[in-house]
């Protein structure tokens, strides 16, 4: 309930973990077009998790028209924030779930982590 009133307020942080528990059905229905809506509404705002999770929506066509193209651009975004940690997660989910189709953004990925790794 609090996390709806947070993010019909524009509040980033309850978005995310809104459209987080409603993808996975926790405590509310499965809804991926409101899911969706969360997501873009959190990306619109630079936040990285929220790229990398509309990329895997966009990807896989949940909730919205499969799109790769749109979903390189999310993660390509996700990733010019330099979060490592989004990086790694969203990494390991392309190599888990979509499989060798996505082994060129896996690789993007562990680039851009080991480049930070090494920056820090």
């Amino acid at each position: 309930r609090y996390f709806r009133l947070a993010a019909d307020q524009g509040n980033a942080i309850a978005q995310y973990w809104l459209g987080f528990l409603c993808e996975q059905g926790q405590g509310m229905t499965r809804d991926l077009g409101e899911v969706v809506r969360l997501y873009r509404a959190v990306a619109a705002q630079r936040d990285v998790g929220a790229l990398a999770r509309l990329g895997v929506c966009l990807e896989k066509g949940r909730g919205m028209a499969q799109s790769e193209a749109e979903a390189s651009a999310s993660y390509a975004a996700a990733s010019e924030l330099g979060e490592t940690d989004t990086l790694f997660e969203t990494g390991v989910y392309l190599l888990h779930t979509v499989g060798e189709r996505s082994a060129p953004e896996m690789f993007t990925f562990r680039l851009a982590v080991s480049d930070l790794a090494l920056a820090a």
